[in-house]
C-alpha cells in the first residue's frame, strides 16, 4: 500500500478502534465476529482512511460493496481544492480488469494517466476493487462458470454490484454532484460497466468502455474467446435495457478482443436498442489491450472521448423507466433511488 495513501496516525487510530471493539466483544459470537473482520482486515470503517497525498489529492477509500463482509478497497483522486466549501465535483469511477493468475496480488488500482485525464477535466475520480482482487480479498464472484462454459451475463452482474453499491456510496458524497457520474471501465471492467449500462440507473450519465469483454485469451491463446457466442448473447442482453449513451475504444492490435470482437459485439448492442459509438483505433505499442495505460493513449481517443462527456455531461437526465420494454422490465427491476442493478439480490 503506498506511503501517501495511509500514515502512522491512520494506523493508531485504527488499532485504538479495534482494541475498543474487542473490549466490547462480551461474548462468544462477538468475539468471533470480530476475529474475522481482523483477519480480513476491513473494521467496520467505510469511508475516507488516512490523509490525502500530494498525487492528484490521493487518498484511500473503502467503500461498501455487494457483499458487506467484503468492503471495497478504493483510490480516490481529485483535483485541486476549490476556494468554494459547497463546490461540487462530477464523478468517474472507473473500473479495473482482472487477470486470474494475478489477481490476489495485485496492488490498488490507479490508472494514472486515465485518471490525470479526468481529474484535469475536473472529475474527482474513484477507482474500486471489486471483490476477489488484491486487497479487498474475498471470493471472485464475478467469475460464473468456466473457459468451456462461462456465463458472461452473470459474470457481469455480479462485478456490476460491485461498481453500483460504490456510486451509491460516493453520490451521497457532499463534495460529488450525484446528477454528473459516469462509469469507465477497462477490459473486464469495461463489460461490468455495460452491465451497469443495463440497469439503466438514472445515477449515470454515460458508460465509457475500453477494450471491454470476458473471456479473452482462452486457453492462453491470442485472439481467442471463451464462449464468444455466449459473448455476444450477453452483450444482447444488455443492451435490450440500457438507455444511456455508451462510447467504446478498441485497438486494431488487441490480442484480448480484436476488431473483429469489438464491431461485432458493437453491432449487436445497436440492434439490441442500445446507444454506442465505436472507435477501432491504430494499433498501440506492442498490445492494443493497454490503450488506457499510458499518456500515448490520451492523442488516440481524447479529443473525440472529450467531444462525447461535452455532449452526454450537458444533456438532461434520460428518463429511462418508460422506455424500457416490459419484458425487461420484468427481468431487470429497477429501484432507482436504491440503484439496484438488474437481476441483482
Amino acid at each position: 500500500m503506498r506511503g501517501s495513501g495511509i500514515g502512522w496516525i491512520t494506523l493508531i487510530c485504527f488499532g485504538v478502534q479495534l482494541i475498543a471493539e474487542q473490549c466490547q466483544a462480551d461474548t462468544p459470537g462477538q468475539a468471533d465476529s470480530l476475529r474475522h473482520r481482523e483477519s480480513l482486515g476491513h473494521g467496520d470503517s467505510i469511508g475516507k482512511f488516512g490523509p490525502e497525498g500530494a498525487r492528484m489529492r490521493e487518498q484511500l477509500w473503502i467503500v461498501p460493496g455487494a457483499d458487506a463482509a467484503y468492503p471495497l478497497r478504493a483510490t480516490l483522486f481529485r483535483p485541486p481544492a476549490s476556494p468554494s466549501p459547497k463546490a461540487r465535483l462530477p464523478l468517474v469511477v472507473i473500473n479495473h480488469g482482472t487477470d486470474d493468475n494475478t489477481r490476489l496480488s495485485v496492488s490498488m488500482p490507479v490508472y494514472y494517466w486515465l485518471s490525470r485525464w479526468f481529474v484535469e477535466r475536473g472529475f474527482a475520480v474513484l477507482l474500486p476493487q471489486r471483490r476477489g482482487h488484491g486487497a479487498t480479498g474475498g471470493p471472485l464472484a464475478e467469475a460464473v462458470g468456466n473457459c468451456a462454459n462461462p456465463d458472461h451475463l452473470r459474470s457481469g452482474l455480479e462485478a456490476a454490484k460491485d461498481i453500483n453499491a460504490a456510486v451509491t456510496f460516493m453520490r451521497q458524497q457532499p463534495f460529488i454532484d450525484e446528477q454528473q457520474v459516469i462509469a469507465v471501465g477497462v477490459s473486464s471492467g469495461g463489460w461490468a460497466s455495460l452491465a451497469l449500462a443495463s440497469a439503466q440507473p438514472d445515477s449515470l450519465r454515460a458508460i465509457v468502455n475500453f477494450a471491454g469483454g470476458r473471456g479473452g485469451h482462452a486457453n492462453g491463446e491470442r485472439l481467442q474467446i471463451c464462449g464468444e457466442s455466449n459473448l455476444i448473447s450477453a452483450t444482447a442482453a444488455y443492451a435490450a435495457s440500457a438507455r444511456i449513451p455508451t462510447r467504446w475504444y478498441y485497438s486494431r492490435n488487441d490480442s484480448f478482443f480484436p476488431p473483429r470482437i469489438a464491431k461485432a459485439l458493437a453491432k449487436t448492442w445497436r440492434e439490441a436498442g442500445g446507444h454506442v459509438e465505436l472507435s477501432v483505433i491504430k494499433p498501440y505499442g506492442s498490445e492494443g489491450h493497454r490503450i488506457a495505460d499510458d499518456r500515448a493513449g490520451w492523442d488516440l481517443w481524447g479529443t473525440s472521448l472529450d467531444r462525447f462527456l461535452a455532449q452526454v455531461m450537458q444533456s438532461d437526465t434520460v428518463d429511462n423507466k418508460d422506455s424500457m420494454p416490459e419484458q425487461h422490465a420484468a427481468r431487470f427491476p429497477i429501484v432507482l433511488q436504491e440503484t439496484r442493478v438488474p437481476g441483482l439480490r
